[in-house]
């Protein structure tokens, strides 16, 4: 079981706890909805399924003990009032805002500034293609918590993505990290950047007690994207549903038992997949940290919800 020298900082973000010791919270499981696979169009029917989903991930936290954010993926500018409207009317706690736009993260920012939502947004992703438009929009907009990815490109090992979150490793004029302090964030998400296979993939679960243990701040990744880029496995995809069913929702363990503190784990269609298997390594974890370092949980840990 793994402990950190380093005191671990925790967050709490629109009453969402985050971060700590192996052991000592649950695992945070961010569920994805309006991905480009999920519907065509966000239309009546869309919103309905979406707030189906929402309510079936709110009851497996409500189950397992295993804390919930829905993560709101963002493509299109005529729709985005809907999407994080739809989810921030369900949700009391934080909500993430998925967007691959530059562009479009500036009028998301706008949306969520003007609609009183920024002390409950974890913005995803601070990373190496930040505008000048996008800075400006995160100074004048600013969330109370962003997702920092350590991706670089031409480094994807550890000491790559140190380097991208200490000194913009060429892509920007300053590290990742002193960016979003110098934007005013509070709780900075630190995300190790899952790549395919063969291109380092090891590297973004053995980043996470490195990166915590320099640093202190609450780690994570989305390592189910690793396995949707596995080749073989997209190849034979229809053969071996319930086989790649089982590695995604098997993969969110290789991190969590490194010591991450959140998971992405992709279309929150799988919350009653992913829900009990997390709570399942979390009483593992929480038992090993109180067992040998003396660690307790509160009553709303897995360990005590599902005995």
């Amino acid at each position: 079981m793994l402990n950190f020298s380093k005191e671990q900082t925790r967050f709490e973000i629109a009453g969402l706890k985050i971060g700590g010791q192996p052991g000592e919270l649950p695992r945070v499981l961010f569920g994805t909805v309006f991905y480009r696979k999920q519907f065509s169009d966000v239309d009546a029917s869309a919103i309905k399924r979406v707030q189906e989903l929402v309510s079936a991930q709110e009851e497996m936290t409500g189950i397992t003990g295993v804390p919930a954010v829905v993560d709101i993926f963002i493509d299109d500018e005529d729709d985005l009032a809907t999407r994080i409207d739809t989810v921030a009317d369900m949700v009391s706690g934080p909500i993430s805002v998925d967007i691959p736009d530059p562009d479009l993260k500036v009028k998301v920012l706008e949306h969520l500034d003007a609609g009183g939502l920024l002390e409950r947004t974890i913005y995803n992703s601070i990373n190496l293609g930040l505008t000048p438009e996008e800075l400006d929009a995160l100074l004048e907009h600013t969330p109370a918590s962003a997702i920092v990815l350590a991706f670089n490109p031409k480094d994807m090992s550890t000491d790559g993505k140190i380097d991208i979150l200490e000194t913009g490793a060429g892509f920007t004029e300053k590290g990742l990290m002193e960016i979003a302090s110098d934007c005013g964030i509070k709780a900075q998400l630190l995300d190790t950047a899952a790549t395919p296979f063969e291109h380092m993939a090891a590297e973004p679960i053995r980043s996470i007690p490195v990166m915590k243990n320099r640093w202190g701040l609450p780690t994570g990744c989305a390592i189910h994207n690793t396995v949707e880029s596995w080749l073989w496995m997209k190849d034979n995809r229809k053969e071996y549903k319930e086989q790649y069913t089982i590695n995604d929702i098997g993969s969110l363990g290789l991190p969590a038992i490194m010591g991450a503190d959140y998971l992405v784990y992709g279309p929150i269609d799988n919350a009653p997949r992913a829900f009990p298997f997390i709570a399942m390594v979390d009483k593992f974890l929480a038992e090993g940290a109180s067992d040998y370092f003396g660690i307790s949980q509160d009553d709303d840990h897995p360990r005590g919800l599902m005995p």
